[in-house]
């Protein structure tokens, strides 16, 4: 398994690059008037780097959570990623990006909430003093985020079930961990609610039917790792068999998809369902193995760790992409590829 010393350097390169980098930059506003014509950075005085607005946020996520790391210490590039990170989440840009967020209460939705969410937590969670100063900055946008979410959830029909931004499981789990480390019950309540409402009755999940060509995610572990966060363990036990049923280790959900054109923005989505496929089998195998061991199911038990022994090379294409000099990977990539390996086993 990946080593996780081996990618700090090189990951922190990366990120660090990416956010002080304004062009190329993707806006995808909605332009109601030529005054909403501007450059990015008077919309989103944190987040016009690194191609556009959630590949910023979880890039400087990426960048704070680098930094807890023991290889960091000493490292040539931390005081440039504190002085960085501290200039662009600074009180006033992030009440600017707050405040944006408000007046646009569908944007970034669910995607760009996770991920300002999730930098607003690794901030909070710091041992390194500046950075767990500027979670008091980042506090207000994951306070939008969780209001925002709780008035949209009750007027959700159905959740979207597809491998790109819009996945509903994806932006949920995230917001959802988000809101019980900072007691927004209220939050922690409508997702459940909503989870259960979603997913509670879907059974025998058709992997095959998976992977068009620019998922970046399984919308089937997806849905899992949610209902993983949501359900009690006896009702995991008896969901989470059933869901993953049609999920052998031969299965090509569990193969990584070979990218023909590294150059194209879409088709470079695969290296990222690569990874983060394989974080979802490393957060969800150990649970199978679990209910197999309490059940005394040997096929289940085979299961889970046949799922498993497909992590490596899941990983191994995104691994090698999130470093590459090619903008279309390397601007988002590092971001699932550090949260792979992290979650690999004797990280």
């Amino acid at each position: 398994m990946p080593q996780i010393d081996d990618y700090v350097h090189p990951f922190a390169e990366v990120a660090l690059s990416n956010i002080t980098r304004e062009y190329p930059y993707a806006s995808h506003h909605l332009a109601r008037s030529l005054a909403d014509i501007v450059p990015a950075v008077e919309k989103h005085p944190a987040f016009a780097n690194s191609y556009d607005w959630h590949s910023s946020v979880h890039m400087h996520s990426l960048l704070a959570s680098l930094l807890e790391t023991e290889v960091a210490e000493g490292a040539g590039w931390r005081e440039r990623a504190l002085e960085v990170l501290s200039s662009h989440l600074s009180e006033e840009n992030i009440l600017a990006e707050a405040a944006f967020l408000r007046e646009n209460p569908s944007w970034e939705r669910p995607y760009g909430w996770a991920w300002a969410v999730e930098l607003n937590r690794v901030l909070n969670a710091s041992e390194v003093p500046e950075l767990r100063a500027l979670g008091t900055h980042t506090q207000v946008l994951a306070e939008t985020v969780f209001d925002l979410a709780a008035a949209w959830l009750p007027k959700v029909a159905k959740p979207v079930r597809h491998g790109v931004h819009s996945n509903t499981a994806f932006g949920l789990r995230r917001i959802l961990i988000g809101a019980r480390e900072a007691e927004r019950h209220d939050v922690v309540d409508a997702i459940a609610g909503a989870t259960r409402r979603f997913f509670a009755e879907d059974t025998a999940w058709n992997f095959r039917q998976e992977r068009s060509g620019h998922d970046f995610l399984s919308p089937g572990l997806c849905e899992a790792d949610l209902m993983a966060e949501v359900l009690a363990e006896d009702e995991l036990a008896t969901w989470l068999p059933e869901f993953l049923s049609e999920l052998s280790p031969e299965s090509p959900a569990l193969t990584p998809v070979k990218v023909l054109d590294p150059t194209d923005g879409q088709q470079s989505h695969l290296y990222g369902l690569g990874l983060s496929v394989a974080a979802s089998v490393m957060r969800l195998s150990p649970r199978l193995e679990a209910i197999a061991e309490n059940t005394g199911n040997d096929d289940l038990m085979a299961q889970a760790k046949g799922m498993f022994t497909r992590v490596e090379s899941l990983m191994a294409p995104g691994l090698e992409a999130a470093v590459s000099d090619e903008y279309v990977s390397s601007h988002w990539l590092a971001t699932f590829a550090w949260e792979a390996v992290q979650t690999s086993p004797g990280k």
